[in-house]
Parts: structure tokens; C-alpha cells; sequence
């Protein structure tokens, strides 16, 4: 009687039905990751808003305070520079204007981040002030309100 030995190996490598598997599953990661991350240095781009318009809300506040906030406060009335002047790499302008004597609103104009949904639109940040407590901000604007700084 004659017995056969079976020898089995172990198999070596993957196969391209394994290969394939793998790359179909970081095409769909990729996919999905590629407009996430985009978002969010978008947004951190627009957060420089927050940073840039800092002196001018602080000017509007203290205008308030010491009572020289009026409906026509500008940049000038409360120190700062021209609108145009105020810039950064993503800060194309900064404008302070009071509305009343107890409101007023800072605007940014952006520029440089490459999101045609962002560049050249504003962040607005609207202030309203009650006498003998303190002021509040509000954020809006014509940047679409996923990219919108929090308040």
C-alpha cells in the first residue's frame, strides 16, 4: 500500500484580491477625509478674523464705557488705523463703526484662502452694550456659518 503525503505550504503575500480590498478601502477614507481636512484649515484661516478685529472691538468697547460711542465712531475715533491698513495674510481689511450709543460692529474682509466661498466675504462681529453691565458680541456674516468663529 503506497500512502501520499500531502505537503501543504503556507502561503506567502497577499492576494490581489486582497491588495485590491486595501486600496478600494483608503480610496474611500481618502474621500471622505480630503473635504474634512480641507474645512477645517479653511476655518482655521478664518479664525484669524477673531484675532485681527481684537483691538477694534476692545476700541468699541471702551468707547462705550467712557461714552464716546456714537452712531458715526470709525476706526479713527477710536485709534486705529484705516481699514485697508488693518491686513494679514488672510485679513484684507478691518472696520469699526458704532451704530448707537450702545452697539456697534467690527467687520473683516478675508482674502488669500484659496475657498471661493470664503475669500472676499465678511465676518461681522456686532456688539450690543447695556449700561451698568457689559457687552455682548454676536457673529454672522457672508462666510458661510460652518466657517464662522464661535462667539
Amino acid at each position: 500500500m503506497k500512502t501520499s503525503k500531502m505537503i501543504q505550504t503556507a502561503q506567502k503575500g497577499f492576494t490581489l484580491i486582497e491588495l485590491m480590498i486595501v486600496v478600494a478601502i483608503v480610496g474611500i477614507l481618502a474621500a471622505v477625509a480630503l473635504p474634512a481636512y480641507q474645512d477645517y484649515t479653511t476655518k482655521g484661516k478664518v479664525a484669524e478674523a477673531t484675532s485681527m478685529s481684537e483691538t477694534a472691538r476692545s476700541g468699541l468697547v471702551i468707547a462705550f464705557n467712557d461714552g464716546s460711542l456714537t452712531a458715526t465712531t470709525a476706526n479713527a475715533d477710536i485709534g486705529l488705523a484705516a481699514a485697508a491698513s488693518i491686513t494679514s495674510k488672510y485679513v484684507k481689511s478691518v472696520t469699526a463703526a458704532g451704530t448707537s450709543t450702545t452697539a456697534g460692529t467690527v467687520t473683516v474682509v478675508l482674502q488669500g484662502t484659496n475657498d471661493t466661498t470664503v475669500d472676499t466675504k465678511n465676518v461681522v462681529y456686532t456688539m450690543t452694550c447695556v449700561a451698568g453691565a457689559q457687552c455682548s458680541w454676536a457673529i454672522s456674516g457672508t462666510v458661510p456659518t460652518k466657517f464662522l468663529p464661535k462667539a
